[in-house]
């Protein structure tokens, strides 16, 4: 039997998809399968992935990553699973670390990798968004499991895509469960490189906020409308904020003040669209 499977939920990923598979297919480990889910791509997104001749497709319908990710899982070969995003990169020890807790240790449920870090930091707008994503300090905050045991996450049902963007934190929301850290594992991601895709990511993020006591219609038509007022003076201090957060404010004129109100603005519709349209979908 096959031990790991590697499932990749993808949408439109033309740009990506190709240094993904391709740094899969350079792991020192080897006993793992690909599978690719395609969400519905209307790019060239399915033809790249049919040149490679040992990754699996599986052609879905626009659903979502959570989706994607369950129907991969379901069929999956692999004792474990794991997941990662078209966009990213990884260290060639990057399977083995990830998987070796569960080796060594049958009660541990799922990991998660110890350092992300963005690739494309040559970008002003992914500067912008910060060079880090996950650290060695910050990792064990982290509510994604990048592995699991196939039998476990069926048995939790999979991931949920009712949560949207953080579909992959279902575990964490339902069940209060964390994975564990893996040592030494290495990737990269990146971040959105151009304003257009920094608006629709945040319009996701947006759309998939809990708005938790704000159920009521007036109360979400009352923080909708609350935030349209701030605008003008939260963005500007979400900028100041988010280049401290970096510690970069050669970036905060003009390019932070741009990135914040393309965020903000984005993730405004998205509040929008998940109140009045139910709609929570990239």
């Amino acid at each position: 039997m096959i031990k790991v499977s590697v499932i990749i939920p993808s949408y439109n990923e033309e740009k990506d998809i190709r240094k993904c598979l391709s740094s899969l297919q350079e792991q020192l480990f080897r006993d793992f399968e690909i599978i690719v889910v395609d969400d519905g791509s209307t790019d060239s997104t399915k033809k790249i992935v049919k040149s490679f001749k040992d990754v699996r497709l599986i052609e879905g319908k626009h659903k979502g990553p959570g989706f994607s990710r369950n129907l991969g899982a379901k069929k999956a070969k692999g004792e474990i699973l794991v997941f990662v995003d078209s966009d990213m990169e990884f260290d060639k020890n990057y399977l083995k670390k990830l998987i070796e807790p569960l080796i060594k240790n049958k009660e541990i449920i799922g990991t998660t990798h110890e350092t992300e870090i963005v690739k494309n930091t040559e970008n002003i707008w992914s500067k912008c968004w910060g060079g880090i994503r996950v650290s060695k300090e910050n990792a064990h905050k982290v509510k994604i499991f990048r592995s699991i045991i196939k039998n476990k996450f069926l048995e939790f049902g999979g991931f949920d895509p009712k949560y949207g963007y953080a579909d992959d934190q279902t575990l964490w929301f339902k069940y209060k469960l964390k994975p564990i850290v893996a040592k030494n594992t290495i990737c990269y991601h990146k971040n959105p490189d151009n304003l257009k895709e920094v608006y629709k990511q945040s319009r996701w993020i947006g759309s998939s906020i809990d708005l938790g006591i704000f159920n009521l219609s007036i109360l979400k038509y009352l923080i909708l409308l609350s935030l349209m007022l701030v605008s003008p003076l939260a963005i500007p201090l979400l900028s100041l904020k988010k280049a401290h957060s970096i510690r970069n404010f050669k970036v905060l004129f003009p390019w932070m003040i741009i990135f914040m109100a393309f965020r903000y603005s984005g993730s405004l519709e998205g509040i929008f669209r998940q109140i009045y349209l139910k709609v929570n979908m990239r």
